[in-house]
């Protein structure tokens, strides 16, 4: 018998009642998760982590979505991980911009849909380790 392997997720957010939330919500769906309050965490927990799927906040300080997700995909280490965008305050061509990056999957607006988010970030979880034969 295969023992299901469990997805890890990374939660880059400055906001800590969101990364709270999201972890209790994530590890009660069995998945492992991340947290990182800024982008330079973020990207220690990427290189060494190994997250299936990174959930990553727009608007923080210190060094914005963008600068963290450039880095990523700059780094052999991250740069094939999917990425979810997380922003409360996106224009239109904003969204279009970032749904047309590499290994952006998805955009989501906050508040998002806690139950759409889990069920979206199982389908990435599984079409990775379909991909990369787990």
């Amino acid at each position: 018998m295969m023992i299901q392997a469990t997805h890890r997720v990374l939660v880059i957010d400055d906001d800590g009642n969101l990364r709270q939330l999201l972890k209790l919500l994530f590890e009660h769906h069995g998945y492992e998760i991340l947290l990182a309050p800024d982008g330079e965490i973020g990207m220690t927990l990427a290189e060494g982590g190994r997250p299936d799927v990174i959930l990553l906040d727009v608007a923080m300080p210190y060094r914005s979505g963008i600068e963290v997700y450039l880095d990523l995909q700059n780094n052999p280490l991250t740069s094939n991980i999917p990425v979810l965008i997380c922003s409360a305050a996106l224009t239109k061509r904003e969204t279009e911009t970032w749904q047309g990056m590499p290994n952006v999957v998805e955009v989501v607006q906050k508040p998002f849909d806690i139950n759409r988010l889990i069920a979206r970030i199982g389908d990435i979880c599984e079409e990775r380790a379909a991909e990369i034969g787990v």
